[in-house]
């Protein structure tokens, strides 16, 4: 993953802005293949005549704007990603257009910043379409499909009018999903000093995202619930994955990441080995082959067995399922950090060190950091100096997680 070279088609009415990033994009030449369009109707001719992996368009031009452009492109190849580069981020102009464009860059955001939001992007969609992970996943029958439950709240949470009342009734309805939520909101794994009663007042105090993704996660994990004979329990896997996303959540807040990406860190804890419940679901081979003798999964016999990991797995059913890009990158590298195109600490690092830690304090009586974490990606990241730290985070909330 992450090797291949990207064709990307940039579109600008101003030869100078074309130039400039003609020069200032040789650095990138291992990742991209450029070319460069004058117009709006000159870059659909290119798009007609070769095959693009994206288009980055300016929005301010004669004849066909850039949002003419990309809703042109979505109708005619829909398999290209669509980039708007923008003055402002924030512009009434782009809503219309929001179901077509892939992302909005501000010009201001600098080279670095832009390759990294395209690259991402476009390798994020290259797991998606990868051929040998699609044989792989052909061949798990009966592939999970959305659930029911967490359909309702997307299709809620995109009205106009959602709010957390709305959403709390809606899980109100099933009364299984609300004793779950209330039973984890009212646990030591987020902290809450009062009692809550209600899963209105649980979606106001967790927020909309994280609701959803314990919705999700929740029900995922139930249609495992009381299986025999498997290398690990649905519970103990479930119990992994909620004290990786309140580790890594801890972990992204000391890092002072955004507000976003710390919730980002959290969904993406309780989704990470999703791909482990597909193993579940394969006949050909038995679950207990990916497993060790600790119940951990182990990676190189994934990759020797199959040729990709969970993580690769889980990853394509969340893209598949229309999760954000940040949280379905997270899953994907969440054993190989290295691979991520974003420099600096990121929702990908605090996964990956949540989801070591929690793994060799569980099962080992000394610090093995080598054996759970890619130290020399860590080192070069400026991370490694913070991992004891850390672990003293992580023996507190192992100690005081509780049942869950």
């Amino acid at each position: 993953m992450g090797g291949r070279v990207h064709r990307i088609l940039f579109v600008d009415d101003d030869e100078n802005i074309l130039n400039g990033l003609k020069d200032g994009a040789l650095g990138y030449g291992d990742h991209w293949e450029m070319d460069f369009a004058i117009s709006g109707k000159d870059a659909l001719s290119q798009l007609s005549q070769n095959t693009y992996d994206a288009v980055v368009t300016d929005t301010d031009m004669p004849e066909m704007d850039g949002l003419q452009l990309v809703n042109e492109v979505s109708r005619v190849m829909p398999e290209v990603l669509r980039f708007v580069l923008s003055a402002r981020m924030a512009d009434n102009k782009y809503l219309k257009s929001i179901p077509v464009i892939h992302q909005v860059i501000t010009k201001s955001s600098g080279l670095e910043k832009f390759h990294e939001v395209v690259e991402r992007t476009c390798r994020v969609r290259d797991l998606m379409s990868d051929p040998h992970l699609l044989r792989v996943i052909t061949a798990i029958k009966n592939l999970p499909s959305v659930p029911a439950l967490y359909a309702r709240l997307v299709k809620e949470l995109q009205s106009d009018d959602c709010s957390p009342q709305v959403v709390g009734d809606i899980i109100a309805q099933d009364a299984a999903m609300t004793a779950r939520i209330l039973q984890l909101v009212n646990s030591a794994f987020f902290g809450v000093a009062d009692n809550i009663s209600s899963p209105q007042r649980a979606v106001t105090l967790l927020g909309m995202n994280t609701i959803k993704a314990l919705v999700l996660g929740i029900q995922i994990f139930s249609e495992f619930q009381g299986r025999r004979g498997l290398p690990i329990t649905v519970d103990a896997l479930w119990k992994h994955s909620l004290l990786v996303s309140s580790l890594a959540s801890m972990i992204a807040y000391q890092l002072n990441l955004s507000s976003q990406d710390r919730e980002d860190a959290r969904v993406s804890g309780v989704l990470h080995d999703i791909g482990i419940l597909l193993y579940f679901k394969v006949l050909y081979l038995s679950p207990g082959t990916f497993f060790n003798e600790r119940g951990l999964v182990s990676t190189e016999v994934e990759n020797q067995v199959l040729g990709i990991s969970h993580a690769e797995m889980g990853a394509y059913l969340l893209g598949m399922w229309g999760l954000p890009l940040t949280i379905v990158e997270a899953v994907a590298y969440h054993h190989t950090p290295w691979q991520q195109v974003h420099k600096g600490p990121g929702v990908v690092d605090v996964l990956h060190i949540a989801n070591g830690l929690v793994n060799m304090c569980v099962y080992e009586t000394e610090v093995l950091y080598p054996t759970y974490l890619d130290m020399d990606y860590l080192r070069q990241a400026g991370l490694a100096s913070m991992l004891d730290q850390w672990l003293k985070l992580t023996y507190d909330l192992i100690g005081r997680f509780g049942s869950v």
